[in-house]
């Protein structure tokens, strides 16, 4: 949902919780928007569900102050 004035050309994510060697969850992140590609990774985490719940907020965030 956009505001006036606000024109999203595209926007793209890819996600994914993996497990590393040192038995940490990390999460690694990519969007683009707009042609721009930023790249991320969050973490450790001790659990998958930590690591998952970390993801809510990191999507969530974004998207409201573009409301």
């Amino acid at each position: 949902m956009a505001t006036a004035g606000t024109i999203m050309f595209e926007l793209k994510i890819a996600v994914e919780v993996v497990q590393a060697e040192d038995g940490k969850f990390y999460v690694d992140a990519t969007t683009t928007e707009s042609g721009v590609v930023l790249e991320w990774t969050e973490g450790p985490f001790d659990t998958e569900a930590k690591a998952r719940d970390s993801l809510r907020w990191q999507f969530a965030m974004p998207v409201i102050e573009k409301l």
